[in-house]
């Protein structure tokens, strides 16, 4: 499985799905940790303050399950990268924190006809969705081309986030990971909408939009 971003979203995800005994875990991530990271990003403690997070993730992640093989890649993802990390792998759960990042990601999966997963998240506020290409709605019918119409600095730039927030979404996406696994029911043709605020949940159910790049 190939997981996109260790950080808030990838924390949790990574390790839960490690936990549960995954058999191969890739992981790319082109940051550093600092100290601003640690009220959301778990994998990491103040002892890893300027190391590479790919480098602490893999030696976390590694002792957390010794029987889970953990391939980690410091690499920033665009067009061009995204190509020789997705060969071989057969599921990517987008754990980045940015839209153009995840749009990249559902091309991706539709391109590539593999299963996938993408969560977003700002503030008290979360949601997610499975991806199922040729068999299910994307992200792109939910959101049409937000990477490309928005303003520059909301499309690339993370989102404002409490650090509970991608706790639970971050686990949610291991979950989605392991249920889809297991061919049990998931988000498929639903977006999940997640208020912390008043600890609501709201699964609304997406239609295919025949004019997006899912139905060609």
């Amino acid at each position: 499985m190939l997981q996109i971003g260790a950080g808030g979203l990838g924390s949790p995800c990574s390790m839960y799905l490690v936990a549960a005994g995954i058999k191969e875990l890739t992981i790319i991530d082109n940051d550093i940790v600092s100290l601003s990271n640690l009220q959301r990003q778990i994998l990491y403690n103040e002892t890893h303050i300027k190391k590479d997070k790919i480098e602490v993730a893999k030696e976390v992640l590694s002792k957390l399950n010794s029987e889970v093989k953990i391939n980690a890649y410091k690499d920033y993802i665009d067009e061009n990268s995204i190509k020789k990390y997705v060969k071989d792998h057969d599921f990517i759960v987008d754990c980045s924190d940015n839209m153009k990042t995840k749009f990249l990601v559902n091309r991706t999966i539709i391109k590539r006809e593999i299963k996938g997963v993408i969560a977003g998240i700002k503030d008290f506020y979360g949601q997610i969705m499975t991806i199922n290409p040729k068999k299910s709605a994307c992200y792109q019918c939910v959101f049409p081309k937000p990477d490309k119409e928005a303003p520059k600095t909301l499309s690339t730039s993370p989102l404002p986030v409490i650090g509970v927030t991608p706790g639970i979404l971050g686990t949610l996406e291991a979950l989605e990971v392991i249920k889809t696994a297991l061919n049990l029911p998931n988000l498929e043709n639903n977006l999940l909408m997640v208020n912390l605020l008043d600890l609501s949940f709201t699964k609304i159910k997406i239609v295919k939009d025949k004019n997006c790049i899912c139905s060609n």
